[in-house]
């Protein structure tokens, strides 16, 4: 098979599932991994894409990739939020990071007296009917795919801040940390875990292991996880290292990375 059809196809895969890694292409197209890296590397030039550790994910600039409010909601992150919502109390300071799980424990938390920070125009739209709760948005550049703001000015912002608890996602979470795509949204969370009293990671067990170019934090800085499968041997040895709480919404399952 040519490289240009090996790429249509591989472009079909990125559409329907957003990522592809390099064991993918190898299997699927019975090709070297040196071959499967060059159709990678030539995909990046055309900029179909965002080259990540071990694969890549479909670049943001095609319209028919889902949006961030276009996500599919899966029953692991309904039930990663119902248990976030369990940690909150009455009259807390909640920072809510921009992620769909994230928007789920917003949308489900009944507590009252609340005061809500966020960067997410969606977080904020899911808590305008609670009159119960205050919420703050933090401006700055508008990112039209996560409907969310990011840069400077909101780095600025946040630091006007002190929450007594941030739950935010994870895009990449491995031995070294939280890592993310994207160079201004990992400034911006950053800036939300120096500005919280208690950083809680919602992810599901996909994150795991997956890497990124750039450093959020290390998993020192991280208080709780809560997920929805037990993570790799390797990782809950380091937060058992860490002393980090995990929280398996589905104790009987393992990560499928073992």
């Amino acid at each position: 098979m040519s490289q240009k059809k090996r790429i249509e196809q591989i472009k079909e895969l990125l559409h329907a599932h957003n990522e592809i890694s390099l064991e993918d292409i190898m299997e699927k197209f019975q090709v070297s991994r040196d071959t499967a890296r060059r159709d990678l590397v030539k995909l990046e030039e055309d900029g179909d894409i965002v080259r990540v550790k071990r694969g890549a994910i479909l670049s943001s600039k095609h319209s028919h990739v889902p949006r961030y409010q276009e996500r599919n909601i899966s029953q692991e992150k309904e039930y990663i939020a119902q248990t976030a919502c369990s940690l909150i109390h009455d009259g807390d300071t909640i920072l809510f990071d921009t992620s769909t799980t994230v928007e789920l424990a917003a949308r489900y938390m009944r507590n009252k007296d609340i005061t809500a920070i966020t960067n997410s125009i969606d977080i904020v739209t899911s808590l305008s009917d609670r009159p119960d709760i205050t919420v703050y948005m933090v401006g700055g550049k508008f990112n039209p795919y996560h409907r969310n703001f990011i840069g400077l000015h909101t780095v600025e912002e946040l630091a006007k801040y002190q929450a007594h608890t941030l739950f935010i996602g994870a895009c990449g979470l491995g031995t070294g940390g939280l890592t993310a795509p994207d160079e201004g949204e990992a400034y911006v969370k950053k800036g939300m875990i120096r500005a919280s009293q208690r950083v809680i990671v919602l992810t599901e067990s996909t994150k795991f292991q997956k890497t990124f170019l750039h450093k959020v934090c290390g998993l020192e800085e991280i208080d709780i996880i809560i997920t929805d499968r037990v993570p790799p041997p390797e990782i809950e040895q380091q937060l058992h290292n860490y002393n980090i709480e995990l929280i398996v919404t589905n104790k009987n399952m393992r990560s499928d990375y073992q």
